[in-house]
């Protein structure tokens, strides 16, 4: 694949001025020039959604939920399911449409069309507070955000596809107490697929997420954000993350305690533009497609593989990192990090380990605080490193490697 490689400002400014330290040093890296990365593992994508006949049409109605739908179409509505038990929503279609469900147990949301819901920093299913909710086979496209999920438990969403809700994320929020997230597609989702926040650090948090495609997402493809304080696990394995904008899997903004396991991933081609797709002045195109209601223009960003910044607590081990515009595994600020046995391969450089960000003291949303400020310390075990335009290992004076057994 033909793709153009952009020169590291910051590293090229930052040695101009004698701040950063290339370390050449070994740190448990292998460099293995000419070998073969990895093959990328077959997802298979989920079958599109098949509607049958409406038994009815409703338009421009507000309809409270007691009893199980199925079948029918809705235009300009909202339907609202609130201190309910054992209701299936299946088979139906929802144009410009809207689910709210709160309080509730045992909700089944399945095999529905759901898009072109439009409104601004509005969601075409919101849901709270639910015990037991599945969230299956469904196709949810062309909405200002798809689905929040909040402060609920037991949750499984599996099967579906989320293509291009692009004005605040595919599905927000996350918060839950239990949620396992497999076999979806994510495609062309702005500017993230998934936006995970556990932001009153309640200690049950924890998400399964795996075999779920992720393909050309506008940002981040994977978002943890202000994600701290559960004593429990939350694991990312088995996915593929390819062609995201940013980067594939991002842990930042105060995620502190994040507890987080990246695991048997194979993120690849974030990033990059294409030279073999041009624009009408000859310019190289992007991959990403623009939307009406997307609310800013695409603008080419990190393009790492996975991306750590102001968190600690994480474990990334046993990925594929491959061929992505930035770096493998992007650092800064974040402690308690560990990465094992990865593989990454013809990236930017392979693994970049940086202090904090003076911006990160005063941005709008989530500043760390003077205390939080500081050097990255870093866990290395058996990675294999190589083949990396700017080479294996970038760490900036102060931040540290360990290299353990």
């Amino acid at each position: 694949m033909k793709f153009q490689m952009k020169k590291w400002i910051l590293l090229a400014a930052a040695l101009a001025v004698g701040i950063l330290v290339l370390v050449c040093l070994d740190w448990n890296v292998v460099e293995e020039n000419g070998v073969e990365v990895p093959p990328p593992p077959r997802i298979p994508t989920p079958a599109p959604v098949v509607l049958p006949e409406p038994v009815e049409a409703y338009v421009g109605e507000t309809i409270d939920v007691s009893s199980n739908i199925t079948g029918q179409r809705f235009e300009n509505c909202t339907l609202t399911i609130l201190g309910e038990e054992g209701i299936t929503i299946s088979g139906c279609d929802f144009q410009n449409s809207r689910m709210i469900i709160e309080d509730s147990r045992d909700i089944e949301i399945s095999h529905n069309i759901i898009m072109d819901y439009y409104v601004h920093e509005d969601a075409a299913v919101r849901i709270h507070c639910v015990e037991g909710l599945l969230v299956d086979h469904n196709e949810v496209s062309g909405n200002s955000i798809g689905i929040i999920i909040g402060r609920c438990s037991d949750v499984v969403i599996r099967n579906n596809i989320f293509e291009a809700n692009d004005q605040h994320n595919a599905i927000s929020g996350l918060d839950c107490r239990g949620a396992e997230i497999h076999g979806n597609l994510f495609r062309f989702n702005f500017p993230h697929a998934l936006m995970i926040m556990n932001r009153d650090a309640d200690p049950l948090v924890q998400l399964l997420i795996h075999d779920n495609l992720f393909d050309r997402n506008i940002e981040d493809a994977i978002n943890f954000e202000d994600f701290g304080g559960s004593r429990l696990v939350t694991r990312v394995y088995g996915n593929r993350i390819n062609g995201t904008g940013w980067a594939g899997i991002n842990v930042e903004y105060n995620s502190w305690g994040a507890n987080i396991v990246i695991e048997d991933n194979y993120i690849d081609d974030n990033g990059l533009l294409t030279e073999e797709i041009l624009d009408e002045e000859g310019r190289p195109e992007r991959l990403y497609p623009a939307h009406d209601h997307q609310p800013e223009a695409y603008a080419l960003g990190w393009g790492h593989g996975v991306k750590l910044e102001d968190c600690s607590g994480v474990i990334v081990r046993g990925n594929a990192i491959i061929s992505n515009a930035g770096n493998g595994v992007d650092i800064k600020n974040a402690r308690n990090v560990t990465l094992e046995e990865n593989t990454m391969a013809l990236n930017r450089i392979g693994l970049s380990v940086m202090g904090y960000q003076e911006s990160s003291l005063h941005r709008e949303h989530s500043p760390i605080s003077p205390e939080d400020a500081g050097v990255s310390i870093v866990t290395v075990r058996g990675n294999r490193i190589f083949d990396n335009a700017e080479g294996a290992l970038y760490v900036e004076e102060g931040s540290q490697l360990r290299e353990e057994e």
